[in-house]
């Protein structure tokens, strides 16, 4: 009798604190009390851990890039070239005002943002994975920008003034729907490239302003599919 309630109080006392710990592949394995499988055994929830000053680095990195990714759009919309020289003695007072305060809202805006992200237990899990996703889409815009800003600027811009906040905020979402999560995430890459390249081939240039809105859409469902512990 005493051993039974000897092993139900071990076993309550391991329901009511979830044990963290950091193996040497640096994966967090957390127990989750919360989670019971059919034969009433708990769940290991295995996630790839980065620690804050990481996160920070990462968020830092990703805003830095974003910043400068909209100096460049922005020197083109409002100047008309991104050449120093034009930025500097032929664009007009107004437009370097307008520019300077693009960049600094995307600065401001990354800032904020990623003070909370480093911080939300609800990015805890999917960071690492979101930050992977991030980048690939920032590579993409900031390859296709510099390399042919007449064709992409205004579209640049519209996805730094906030579209790419709304898809890490959406990436909390169903976190746990692996398979569904990797099709979004891989499609919408693979879409948003096919769109990003279509701008280089002449005969359907015509069209560009068109798939601006699955551009956007893309840009979005793979933060959402980024989102996921597995």
């Amino acid at each position: 009798m005493r051993l039974l309630l000897i092993s139900s109080g071990l076993q309550n006392s391991l329901l009511c604190f979830p044990q963290s710990l950091i193996t040497r592949k640096g994966y967090h394995e957390e127990w989750s009390a919360y989670r019971y499988k059919s034969k009433g055994s708990l769940s290991l929830k295995t996630y790839e851990h980065v620690e804050l000053q990481h996160k920070a680095l990462l968020i830092t990195a990703s805003v830095i890039v974003k910043t400068f990714l909209m100096a460049i759009a922005s020197s083109y919309v409002f100047c008309g070239s991104i050449e120093p020289n034009t930025l500097f003695l032929k664009c007009g007072a107004s437009n370097v005002i307008y520019m300077g305060g693009s960049v600094a809202a995307v600065a401001i805006m990354g800032a904020l943002f990623g003070y909370y992200v480093i911080r939300l237990k609800s990015f805890e899990p999917i960071f690492a994975r979101m930050m992977k996703a991030d980048f690939i889409m920032t590579a993409m815009y900031f390859g296709v920008a510099f390399s042919a800003p007449e064709i992409i600027a205004g579209k640049v811009m519209i996805w730094l003034f906030g579209i790419w906040i709304l898809g890490m905020l959406l990436a909390p979402f169903n976190r746990e729907m692996t398979l569904l999560k990797k099709v979004t995430e891989y499609g919408s890459l693979v879409a948003l490239g096919a769109l990003l390249t279509a701008h280089f081939i002449p005969a359907i240039q015509e069209y560009g302003s068109s798939y601006t809105l699955g551009m956007m859409v893309s840009s979005v469902l793979s933060m959402f599919g980024a989102g996921r512990t597995k």
